[in-house]
């Protein structure tokens, strides 16, 4: 009974959180990086036929794994949904969550976690069957329109509605409803939107995106509040992929860029000068990690979301500042 009890307590020792540990500590400790991603949302984050998994969100979970061990591969994907995105930083099942969450301070003060950057703008939008004759958002007055129920997506809908004196049925549904004909329109996110169209219908050709935005949607990855240097690391992560991006310093050009870039920002983004890897409790030749694992911002964005893709979405604001964007790095200087 003694012996049972032992290798118990070694059991806990093991598996519980150090003391004081701050996430990278603990981290490094497990091996691996926990990331929480939402299953089966092709373009995003699903698993292949294969087995692996990816998408966007993936991407992101690999580089923070990239730039802590020289290895895109050392992941855990743990699946999340809408309530238990939360639930799992707090309960310490995830390191971070990678999904497709708008930033707001009250889901900050909410749910105890911190959104360390932003890796997509989107906003709200509508979704038409391209036969229905609706052009534009005053078109939807009589219509029928597809929404998830107690979202801000519902509650953006009715302001907006109310606001503008447009009187439609609302049908608290998902986009597969929308997609069988129940109802004449669907609101979500317009990336969300785009996703299921790619995704869920039969003839993505026969539908559209409305050109109307109706809010501002800032997506970013989320961790625990408290820790500042994991926010602070995988904020480092996300604005060297769009440094990267922004300096044109790819997965194809990395090695050159490396032996010949004069560019004091680049030598600090790559190690090749300073001590940023040191700040953030890692190696000098993190970023070139990451760019070399996955790529800059819109290697990954095209991967998955751009015109090639079954998706299908120009970059558009999610591009550095440089070509029209909105995507902004701090110096790294």
């Amino acid at each position: 009974m003694q012996s049972f009890w032992k290798i118990m307590l070694c059991f806990l020792f093991l598996h519980a959180p150090l003391a004081g540990a701050n996430t990278l500590d603990d981290v490094r400790r497990h091996g691996d990086i926990r990331c929480g991603v939402f299953p089966d949302d092709p373009g995003r984050s699903a698993i292949r036929n294969d087995g692996r998994w990816d998408g966007f969100y993936v991407d992101f979970c690999r580089a923070v794994a990239a730039a802590i061990f020289a290895d895109p591969e050392r992941v855990h994907f743990v699946e999340v949904g809408a309530t238990t995105r939360f639930t799992a930083l707090q309960e310490g099942k995830t390191d971070v969550v990678m999904y497709s969450s708008t930033w707001t301070l009250g889901r900050e003060d909410r749910y105890n976690v911190v959104f360390p950057a932003i890796y997509l703008f989107d906003g709200q939008g509508v979704m038409v069957r391209k036969s229905s004759g609706i052009r534009q958002l005053s078109d939807l007055d009589g219509k029928r329109i597809c929404v998830t129920e107690n979202t801000t997506t519902h509650a953006t809908l009715l302001s907006y509605l109310e606001r503008m004196g447009i009187k439609a049925e609302i049908l608290f549904a998902n986009g597969d409803t929308f997609f069988r004909g129940s109802c004449d329109a669907y609101s979500a996110d317009r990336m969300n939107l785009a996703v299921n169209r790619a995704n869920r219908a039969d003839n993505p050709e026969a539908y559209e995106l409305l050109p109307d935005q109706l809010s501002r949607e800032p997506i970013g990855p989320m961790v625990r509040a408290g820790d500042a240097q994991w926010a602070r690391l995988v904020r480092a992560v996300i604005d060297a992929m769009v440094l990267a991006d922004e300096k044109e310093v790819s997965q194809h050009t990395l090695d050159d860029t490396v032996r010949r870039s004069s560019d004091i920002e680049v030598q600090n983004l790559l190690g090749v000068k300073g001590n940023f890897g040191k700040r953030l409790g890692l190696s000098s030749d993190w970023a070139q990690q990451v760019i070399r694992s996955v790529g800059n911002y819109s290697e990954v964005y095209q991967r998955h979301f751009g015109p090639k893709t079954a998706v299908g979405v120009e970059q558009g604001v999610n591009q550095p500042w440089n070509r029209g964007g909105m995507l902004y790095a701090p110096l790294f200087k």
